[in-house]
């Protein structure tokens, strides 16, 4: 028996992955299709863009929406695996044979839990990396690069400028939300022309240090700045406004996106963020909503496959595949709004993280064992 059941719980497993194959296929074809029409939109819109560009473009996204779709990849795969077990009545041969629910669903326990390693371990690394390099070839291409924010071991650093000149900035913290940046050094460059056409080369302008910068409406202000100009003795001064085009609204806007850092590396940068003076909150909302990617895959998985468990013969089949669509939809957008209270910092990032997942998972449990237990 033990033989004949670890077949079945191969050829169950196997089904399952049949049907995930199919369904990523055509899930991620479809996507790539309008994603490529829509970087015609709106990419080609602005910039000439070729449709290899265009494609070039879908195609880092493509790891990131692969790992947005698989939850639902996983549901819709279960459901068509065990829906083809039970049309071919071999959900019924499996039953007859003594095997319980809980064993023939293992195989679908087990791949959510493999896949949830996986993508949480390798894909979501992988897919940061491309999407880092997809916002960066983005914004080259819209010459929409002149504003960064980044932090790192030595504290914040930003870039600001136009055209024909820049400044990157660095502070050793921030405070306030990241209006008030605290030991501030500036360094002015002003872009170099070759006749009338500008080069990528820039040339030394001043260096201003300072003890605090102040971002106002359109302009920082530094207070107890020393100014350093080429071939000029260093000027103190008690306040210097310098213009610049970020405001306090959007300048966290220009903050790392918690997609484009990698699981591995997120708890290092939360470190840092939080030793810079900044809200770390929606990077560790990212990093437990990855931990629990396996409990969310498995809830799933289960879903799907529960959903399908009432033999053909009885009837009611639409109507369970209708409610366990709607279930994962509901799980989706439960998902969505407890991160948005982790994101923010209104609800505890592990709360909000874990809670829908296994939530729904030991729903799931506890039906399947009131159905099969009594």
């Amino acid at each position: 028996m033990n033989i004949t059941f670890n077949r079945i719980q191969r050829y169950i497993l196997r089904e399952c992955l049949t049907g995930l194959l199919l369904v990523l296929g055509v899930l991620l074809l479809a996507i790539l299709m309008i994603d490529v029409v829509e970087q015609l939109r709106t990419v080609g819109g602005d910039v000439k863009l070729s449709l290899g560009g265009a494609l070039r473009l879908s195609l880092m996204k493509l790891p990131q929406i692969m790992e947005q779709t698989l939850p639902f990849a996983i549901l819709v795969a279960s459901m068509l695996a065990f829906t083809r077990l039970n049309r071919r009545s071999e959900l019924s041969i499996i039953r007859a044979s003594g095997i319980s629910a809980w064993r023939f669903l293992a195989p679908v326990i087990i791949m959510g839990l493999v896949l949830g390693i996986f993508t949480t371990t390798l894909l979501n690394p992988f897919a940061a990396r491309l999407t880092e390099s997809f916002e960066l070839e983005r914004a080259r291409l819209l010459n929409d690069g002149r504003e960064a924010m980044a932090v790192s071991d030595s504290g914040v650093w930003l870039r600001q400028g136009d055209d024909t000149s820049q400044i990157v900035i660095h502070a050793a913290r921030v405070e306030d939300g990241g209006i008030v940046l605290i030991k501030v050094k500036m360094i002015q460059e002003e872009r170099l022309f070759a006749g009338n056409q500008p080069t990528n080369d820039y040339t030394f302008v001043r260096r201003i240090d300072a003890d605090r910068a102040y971002l106002r409406n359109g302009f920082w202000q530094l207070e107890n700045v020393v100014e350093n100009v080429p071939n000029l003795p260093p000027e103190r001064k008690k306040n210097l406004a310098i213009p610049t085009s970020l405001d306090a609204v959007t300048l966290l806007d220009k903050f790392a996106s918690p997609n484009t850092i990698g699981f591995w590396n997120l708890p290092r940068f939360v470190h840092q963020t939080q030793a810079a003076g900044l809200d770390a909150s929606r990077y560790k909302m990212r990093w437990n909503s990855l931990m629990a990617t396996p409990a969310l895959f498995v809830a799933m998985g289960l879903i799907g496959a529960i959903v399908c468990l009432r033999l053909s013969r009885l009837g009611g089949t639409s109507r369970l595949l209708a409610i366990g669509s709607l279930l994962a939809v509901g799980l989706y957008f439960f998902t969505q709004f407890s991160s948005s209270l982790g994101a923010t910092g209104a609800a505890p990032a592990v709360i909000a993280a874990w809670s829908p997942p296994l939530f729904v998972l030991f729903c799931t449990l506890t039906w399947l064992a009131y159905r099969e237990d009594g």
